[in-house]
């Protein structure tokens, strides 16, 4: 039996082997997670509560301020606003206070950020760990018919992006990988690659196109990029789709630290960038909308019939069929190289 590659567990195998194990049956349970649905809903009387739990591990950088966003990122994804996270910290022998403080004081500043409580945790010195792990248990709160899911897409939807593909790949390249990239990097645009971090949020995103109306589904494309959080979206609707590469943002920091690290921009981390299935008719209302509000929106594509593939359409006019990704780019540097 093959090992695992660092990254994502194969979504066969998470099919076979991890979300047939669901443990009791209980009326209580809306939806329990699967490919393309990452928190979990539960009916709580007038009301919906939307669990998510998320580790960091791909960087050593804001650790605890990371772990609070991309938890808070798939509550928003689900029309939820985040009101409570609970985080376990996992850290290497001859940690110290102040590395504890240092995390703490990061996930209060997320918290206060997405407008949630820390109500709670754990926290612990763990063997043979080289680095701290922080991770993340967000619960929010969302009105009984007003939640949305990853599964909701239809044919003839168009897929509308926000802000640029690749941005927390890109922030934590630069800010581990600094002294590689300044060889051929510029100061300069190092420095605004690791201020990328602040577009990591996709709650104002969420709350926007969902108030504009027209929203079928939304997706937060994480682990494999802006191409698998598409896929991930049409797999959980069961639909295919076309989208096209030259409609695709990507800002001139991310594709110049792909460049010189031989990276698919596409296939890299991409928290901070929000996915949404939209009726074609709302499309553009909610794309003006996040405009309005300062957040670069574009539409991309449209969800197609199954039959008709799941496809990118390269610069040069090719269709490439697009299936899911065994691990996110950023992985494949963190075997590669550590981080200095």
């Amino acid at each position: 039996m093959r090992p695992f590659r660092t990254g994502k567990i194969p979504s066969d195998i998470l099919v076979r082997n991890v979300f047939r194990y669901g443990g009791s049956k209980d009326p209580s349970v809306i939806l329990r997670s699967s490919i393309g649905e990452d928190a979990a809903l539960i009916s709580f009387g007038k009301y919906v509560l939307v669990l998510k739990t998320d580790p960091v591990t791909g960087t050593s950088s804001d650790i605890g301020w990371f772990a609070v966003h991309i938890n808070a990122n798939d509550i928003a994804c689900r029309g939820a606003r985040p009101r409570w996270f609970l985080c376990d910290l996992l850290l290497p022998e001859k940690s110290n206070a102040a590395l504890v403080d240092i995390i703490m004081k990061q996930v209060d500043r997320a918290a206060k950020q997405v407008g949630a409580a820390v109500v709670g945790g754990h926290s612990e010195v763990t063997p043979s760990l080289k680095r701290p792990i922080v991770i993340g248990y967000m619960v929010g709160l969302v009105k009984r018919n007003a939640f949305v899911t990853s599964s909701g897409a239809r044919v003839g939807d168009q897929v509308i992006m926000t802000k640029a593909a690749g941005i927390e790949g890109t922030t934590v390249l630069a800010s581990d990988f600094t002294k590689r990239l300044r060889r051929k990097v510029s100061r300069q645009m190092l420095l605004r690659a690791q201020k990328m971090n602040r577009l990591i949020s996709v709650v104002d995103d969420a709350m926007i196109a969902v108030k504009s109306g027209g929203v079928r589904a939304m997706h937060d494309p994480t682990e494999g990029g802006l191409l698998q959080g598409v896929w991930e979206l049409a797999e959980a609707s069961k639909v295919g789709f076309h989208i096209h590469e030259l409609a695709i943002p990507v800002k001139p920091e991310t594709r110049r630290i792909c460049s010189v690290l031989g990276l698919n921009p596409l296939r890299l981390m991409s928290s901070g960038c929000l996915l949404i299935a939209a009726d074609k008719r709302r499309s553009g209302r909610i794309v003006r909308n996040l405009r309005r509000n300062g957040i670069d929106a574009h539409v991309i594509g449209t969800f197609t019939g199954l039959r008709r593939g799941r496809r990118l359409v390269t610069r040069g006019g090719k269709e490439l069929e697009i299936g899911p990704l065994e691990r996110d780019e950023l992985y494949k540097i963190i075997e590669r190289h550590r981080p200095t």
